[in-house]
């Protein structure tokens, strides 16, 4: 149900028909390339429907600082090579690194006075809908998500009810219940948004890859690797929540164990890490003696990462961004998972294998190197 509020130029239209109506419209939202694996999905189903919108994005940098020894890293955020090159979006609002330069990207949407403008703001992020309220132009009608709060979470109320008093027309969101994947909420977001329903198969991740990136992980497999036939497996052990994350020095007893099965004993191993940490792991690869063993990270551009994805054989991740990830590219997956996030579970069950934590409150340390192995003979 869509809730027409406080202004008079909506006539009570429903928002398909706003939509329907403009020649462009602003969505605003805090962003992770988690959430844009399935997000990509539904924008390009909306394009679909409405191919002759222009879509404007303006990303809400909830790290925004005035450090600026941070500012070069914020700036240069992979996400925005994704965003850029994935062909769906107009014009992209991406210096909200820092202070002023967020004011100054107000401002320079405000001048656009965008006729429709859609806050994507939930529980936890940051006040979307009173951002959508600053950068409304005159004739700006500004949408967003009403959710469901429960009665509990006393200060979400309060915090959430004001800022709801931004909006000129609110849609619904649904609670992730059992059953429920993330990629189903986005969709009931857009269906309400566009007026139709996405299909199964239309709320998969996906993801094109320039053609340079395919060369370029070529090239790099072929230098490296011994033969054409040999195996690459692309090992992440890193995530940003220490919760989410396993330890370096269990990444390598993995493959330690690996090596020592017939099938991987020959393997390609990759590494992945964050660029700030490259060296420490390839002194923790020469430490460890082990062969076969490259450190890897995105440097350059974040299309190198499901590049090499996409020409790997298996993908052992925990549980972030690269596991989704690995089912946009469709290469077999071992994902370790907590029962916390039972929705971001990788959609593509018939390529994917998860290992969850043994116990409701267990962290991704606490599955074992063992564990993995175990899944891995059951997987081969």
């Amino acid at each position: 149900m869509l809730i027409s509020m406080k202004k008079n130029n909506s006539d009570n239209l429903s928002l398909p028909t706003l939509v329907s109506k403009a020649d462009k419209v602003l969505f605003i939202i805090h962003l992770a390339i988690g959430d844009f694996a399935y997000l990509q999905s539904a924008f390009k189903v909306f394009k679909k429907h409405y191919p002759s919108l222009k879509i404007d994005l303006f990303v809400v940098e909830s790290r925004c600082t005035e450090d600026r020894s941070k500012w070069p890293y914020l700036e240069k955020d992979v996400i925005y090579d994704w965003l850029e090159g994935c062909g769906l979006f107009n014009k992209i609002y991406r210096k909200n690194y820092a202070p002023h330069l967020f004011a100054e990207s107000i401002s320079e949407a405000k001048k656009e006075n965008y006729s429709l403008i859609i806050s994507f703001g939930d529980v936890h992020s940051e006040p979307t809908e009173k951002y959508a309220r600053e950068m409304a132009g005159p004739d700006s009608i500004v949408a967003g998500l009403k959710l469901h709060i429960n009665w509990y979470r006393f200060k979400y109320q309060i915090y959430k009810r004001n800022l709801w008093k931004n909006l000129d027309i609110t849609f619904k969101s649904i609670p992730m219940t059992k059953g429920r994947h993330i990629s189903d909420l986005f969709a009931f977001w857009f269906e309400q948004i566009g007026g139709y329903q996405m299909t199964e198969e239309e709320k998969l991740p996906f993801i094109d890859i320039p053609q340079y990136w395919q060369d370029k992980a070529t090239k790099k497999l072929s230098q490296l690797k011994h033969n054409a036939s040999q195996q690459v497996i692309f090992i992440n052990y890193l995530a940003k929540d220490p919760n989410r994350s396993w330890r370096l020095e269990q990444a390598i007893e993995l493959i330690k164990k690996m090596q020592q099965l017939p099938k991987y004993a020959d393997a390609l191993y990759f590494l992945n890490t964050t660029p700030d940490h490259l060296s420490e792991i390839s002194g923790a690869i020469q430490m460890a003696n082990l062969t076969n063993t490259i450190p890897f990270s995105a440097t350059d551009n974040f299309y190198e990462l499901p590049a090499i994805l996409g020409q790997s054989d298996l993908i052992i991740s925990v549980e972030t961004s690269i596991i989704h990830l690995a089912n946009a590219v469709n290469t077999p997956l071992i994902a370790l998972m907590r029962h916390k996030t039972p929705e971001w579970e990788p959609p593509k069950k018939e390529i994917t294998e998860v290992i969850w934590c043994h116990k409701k409150r267990d962290k991704i340390v606490d599955i074992s190197p063992l564990d993995v192995i175990e899944k891995i003979k059951a997987y081969s």
